[in-house]
């Protein structure tokens, strides 16, 4: 009885509104911009065109359509989406599965109609804490956008100095060119000058070197000229051939007869083998030539002396007739010449890294002009600056625009885990930075850092984690990044006073 009537009431209720008297009413669980679809005057049709249907078969607790729309305010389809209208606070979606529960997931209790949840409408008060939480962050991102409108204009600032320093860099590159160009000229000419008096030195120590070895030749060829001749009288004067000379050899030859009385006495034999009873070879040669070749030479009247022969043998008049090459400079005329070549030399060498000072420094200059630093150059503030993180075993350093490095702090040993690639990708590439191409790791690929950046009124790092081996990930606030105040914060804001 009591359903009949309750279906009665049902009926009534559907045809006083298909008169126009009232507006469409919405079925639990459907979100007020899609209010328009469920008209009870007509039949539903699904979502996405996947089927019509009466219009008592929306919440009936039977997914016909497929994509759940038929369903908002049940728990029938997998896919259906239950909207919470949290009057006071922010309106949620969640998966129509979660509705009847037994958890309290909307705050007004919407999604608890039919449960034993003991839940209760608290929006009032969570919209209120919000509210101030999201003021807090309006006043935040506020000044966090003054900051960023100031590193705007330093960026411009910069990008301005940096066209002024380029143009006057410019000039200073001709010039220093020019400079270059006549320095080298300067050294060209006096190192002409200097080559052609080291090389008159060079040709002039050469000819000394051959003359030292011509007489060395000469000398040892003297030598060997003169071991011969003593080995051959050796021979002569050794008559029985037993490798030594006596004083009777001695007396057998008439040469040894130095005071000219016909015979070789014990004076001269003495005097000859130098008071010895016998001579060896060897003692010959070192010593008992020296006194005997004078007998020798003095006893050969057809032949001109050997020691003679050899000496003029071994003249050789082309290498000491050789004309000496003349230094044309004096010394002190030389060494002027050394020291100017020298002074021109330290004079280019100067010119030339000054040109190529300059040279790099226009490079430098070029590249951060063609840099992105942000839209509007706002992040031209971080560069050339670095911020650091501490925990418990690492120090972390991060140098926007260039490197991160970690630290270890026992012994100060810093490891490259990242040199800056670029930005991220995307609408929201501004708010991530990649760090690639660092030190490898052991067994594994080479470190990396991605950087992670969110609006702040002070440039820190907030939190440093690695990921998975040798990748980290730093999450960093900065007032660069204070563009849009987030869509969430509008949201809760949008009854609120005027913001930016």
């Amino acid at each position: 009885m009591e359903l009949l009537i309750t279906l009665s009431l049902l009926s009534t209720i559907i045809c006083f509104l298909s008169s126009g008297t009232l507006g469409v009413l919405r079925p639990r669980g459907v979100s007020l911009p899609k209010k328009i679809f469920y008209d009870p005057a007509h039949h539903f049709h699904c979502l996405d065109g996947s089927g019509q249907f009466p219009f008592h078969f929306v919440n009936d607790d039977f997914c016909d359509c497929e994509d759940g729309s038929d369903e908002p305010g049940t728990a029938a389809c997998k896919n259906g989406v239950f909207s919470c209208l949290n009057h006071g606070h922010v309106s949620l979606n969640l998966p129509s599965s979660r509705v009847n529960d037994g958890i309290c997931d909307c705050c007004d209790s919407s999604d608890e109609y039919r449960s034993s949840a003991d839940c209760f409408n608290n929006c009032k008060e969570l919209g209120e804490a919000a509210l101030e939480a999201a003021r807090a962050v309006r006043e935040k991102f506020l000044k966090g956008a003054d900051i960023r409108s100031e590193y705007i204009r330093l960026g411009k600032e910069k990008k301005h100095e940096y066209k002024t320093l380029l143009d006057e860099l410019n000039k200073q590159e001709k010039k220093a060119l020019k400079v270059k160009n006549e320095k080298q000229d300067e050294k060209e000419s006096a190192e002409t000058r200097e080559s052609i008096i080291l090389s008159q030195e060079r040709e002039f120590k050469q000819a000394q070197q051959r003359r030292i070895a011509a007489e060395k030749r000469r000398l040892l060829e003297q030598i060997i000229q003169e071991e011969a001749e003593a080995r051959k009288a050796f021979s002569e004067l050794d008559i029985n051939k037993n490798g030594k000379l006596t004083s009777e050899e001695i007396k057998s030859f008439k040469r040894f007869d130095y005071d000219g009385d016909g015979k070789v006495g014990d004076n001269e034999v003495q005097f000859f083998m130098q008071k010895k009873e016998e001579m060896s070879q060897e003692e010959f040669l070192s010593s008992g030539w020296k006194v005997m070749k004078t007998a020798f030479i003095m006893d050969q009247t057809d032949e001109t002396p050997a020691g003679f022969e050899f000496e003029e043998e071994i003249e050789q008049p082309s290498v000491e007739s050789e004309e000496k090459p003349k230094i044309t400079a004096d010394n002190d005329e030389k060494i002027e010449i050394l020291k100017d070549a020298a002074v021109a030399r330290k004079d280019f060498a100067d010119a030339d890294k000054l040109f190529r000072d300059i040279q790099a420094e226009i490079w430098h200059l070029k590249r951060k002009m063609k840099a992105d630093f942000g839209e509007e150059d706002e992040f031209l503030a971080l560069e050339a600056q670095c911020f650091e993180f501490s925990e418990k075993r690492y120090l972390y350093k991060f140098c926007p625009f260039d490197k991160v490095v970690q630290v270890v702090k026992v012994n100060k040993e810093e490891t490259l885990i990242g040199l800056w690639e670029g930005w991220g990708t995307g609408d929201d590439r501004y708010e991530h930075m990649k760090y690639s191409r660092g030190a490898s790791c052991w067994n594994g690929p080479n470190r990396s850092v991605e950087v992670n950046l969110k609006c702040g009124t002070e440039n820190e790092i907030t939190s440093v984690e690695e990921s998975s081996p040798c990748t980290y990930v730093i999450e960093f606030s900065t007032p660069a990044l204070c563009t849009t105040l987030p869509l969430e914060i509008k949201k809760i804001l949008q009854n609120d006073l005027p913001f930016i």
